[in-house]
């Protein structure tokens, strides 16, 4: 992966770092149902999601289970809700 011109675009210790999943599989959904603060994500210029501050689908275990997921012939919208409820009970705790 280090042959790409924007690796490394997240700061994460290497041994959790994962490219496989360069781009956001979620980014119109987290944008539309309006998600994206859970992830760290904000709105620029009242239209633009920026998401420079998720590192979700550079952790290597989230994109396991996203990869396992989509074997058992999830939809991504089915796996953005996994993820979501995830993070709000994460952040009740």
């Amino acid at each position: 992966m280090s042959e790409c011109k924007y690796y490394k675009c997240h700061d994460i210790q290497d041994e959790e770092y994962d490219c496989s999943l360069c781009y956001c599989p979620f980014y119109k959904i987290c944008k539309d149902t309006n998600k994206y603060k859970l992830f760290g994500g904000y709105i620029l210029n009242n239209k633009l999601l920026a998401c420079e501050k998720c590192i979700y689908f550079h952790i290597k275990s989230n994109v396991y289970v996203y990869n396992k997921l989509r074997k058992e012939n999830k939809t991504d919208s089915e796996i953005f809700e996994y993820f979501v409820k995830l993070e709000e009970n994460r952040k009740q705790v």
